[in-house]
């Protein structure tokens, strides 16, 4: 449920009878002198504040779990990338959680296209360049 949001300069203009009207509507506890308008002013302020504390808390904590269901389903989806070993200049492996998915290595009796895309140990693409393999298993 949501109440007017009163500023001091607003509450300032009402007489007793109004702030305390004010007061009830919100649910204010008044501590203090129940005389002075003042003490009704600052009550209301006061209550006012703390109802905005609680909602900007909600609001972090609603934001934290959608973060965390967009995290799990984004997992979910799109599983984790491949991880790259490089075992040597002319040799890298790429792994899907620990199973080895596929390697690249460097084959020097080609003349053109050198780098070799093995999986299951056979040739699956051949290129010029590391990275054109590199390409090549992403996008698979």
């Amino acid at each position: 449920m949501t109440h007017p949001t009163y500023t001091q300069q607003a509450l300032c203009r009402y007489n007793l009878k109004s702030l305390k009207r004010i007061a009830a509507e919100l649910g204010v506890t008044l501590t203090g002198d129940k005389r002075a308008a003042q003490t009704w002013v600052n009550a209301i302020i006061t209550h006012q504040s703390t109802q905005t504390h609680k909602v900007a808390d909600n609001q972090a904590l609603a934001q934290a779990e959608l973060d965390h269901h967009i995290a799990t389903q984004a997992q979910a989806v799109a599983p984790e990338l491949l991880r790259i070993v490089e075992i040597s200049f002319d040799h890298h492996e790429y792994y899907a959680d620990d199973k080895l998915v596929a390697s690249i290595s460097h084959d020097d009796n080609h003349l053109t296209q050198r780098w070799v895309v093995m999986i299951n140990d056979k040739e699956v693409f051949r290129t010029n360049t590391v990275m054109r393999c590199h390409r090549y298993l992403s996008s698979t």
